[in-house]
C-alpha cells in the first residue's frame, strides 16, 4: 500500500475516536462500500441490471444507506467537541469592557481590571464628545490599542501573556490627567 494511502486510512480511523461522530463514519463507510460493491457487480455481471427485482433491491438499499448517512450527519453535526466548548467559553469571558466618562472628563469607568492570559478583546465605549481610546502596554511596549473615537464604540484584540500591564488614553495629556489604570492577565 502506498504511504499516502496508509496516512489517509490512519486519519479516518483516528477520527472515529470521537464518540459523537462514530455513527456518521459507520453509515458513510457502509454507503461507500455499497456503492463500490454495486459498481463492481455491475461490471462483473452486466445481466444483473436487467433484473427488475435486483434493480429495486439496489435502489431501496442505496436509498436507505443514503438516508442513514444524511441523518447521522445532521444528528452529529450539532454536537461540538469539548475543546470547542472550552475555546468558546474562553473567548466569551476574556473581554475587557471599559468606558470613558460620558461627561468628557479624562477618566475611565474603572482603574483596575483582571483578565485571563491569552486572546483578549477590548470593548471600548465613549459616549462623550471628547476623543479617547484605550491603549494597553507592558513596559514601554504597546500590545493593543483601540481607535480614537468620540460618541461611539470600538474594539481591539490582543494576545496577552500572563503579567501586569497598564491601560491608558494615548490622546495628548489624557494619561497625565489620570486616564489610566492597571491590568493583570492571569
Amino acid at each position: 500500500m502506498h504511504p499516502i494511502r496508509v496516512a489517509d486510512a490512519a486519519w479516518v480511523f483516528a477520527a472515529t475516536t470521537e464518540p459523537s461522530k462514530v455513527p456518521f463514519y459507520i453509515a458513510g463507510a457502509l454507503l461507500a462500500c455499497w456503492a463500490f460493491g454495486v459498481a463492481a457487480a455491475g461490471i462483473a455481471r452486466p445481466d444483473l441490471a436487467r433484473s427488475a427485482r435486483a434493480g429495486r433491491l439496489v435502489i431501496l438499499t442505496s436509498a436507505i444507506l443514503a438516508a442513514a448517512t444524511v441523518t447521522t450527519a445532521v444528528i452529529t453535526a450539532g454536537a461540538p467537541t469539548e475543546e470547542h466548548d472550552a475555546q468558546t467559553a474562553a473567548t466569551q469571558t476574556n473581554t475587557l469592557r471599559i468606558a470613558a466618562d460620558p461627561t468628557g472628563d479624562s477618566a475611565y469607568d474603572r482603574t483596575t481590571a483582571t483578565v485571563s492570559a491569552g486572546q483578549l478583546t477590548v470593548r471600548f465605549a465613549n459616549d462623550s464628545p471628547v476623543p479617547h481610546n484605550v491603549t494597553i502596554a507592558r513596559g514601554a511596549r504597546v500590545v493593543a490599542a483601540t481607535s480614537t473615537i468620540h460618541d461611539g464604540r470600538t474594539t481591539a484584540t490582543a494576545d496577552l501573556p500572563a503579567g501586569d500591564y497598564v491601560f491608558y488614553c494615548s490622546v495628548d495629556g489624557h494619561r497625565q490627567a489620570g486616564m489610566r489604570g492597571t491590568l493583570t492577565a492571569r
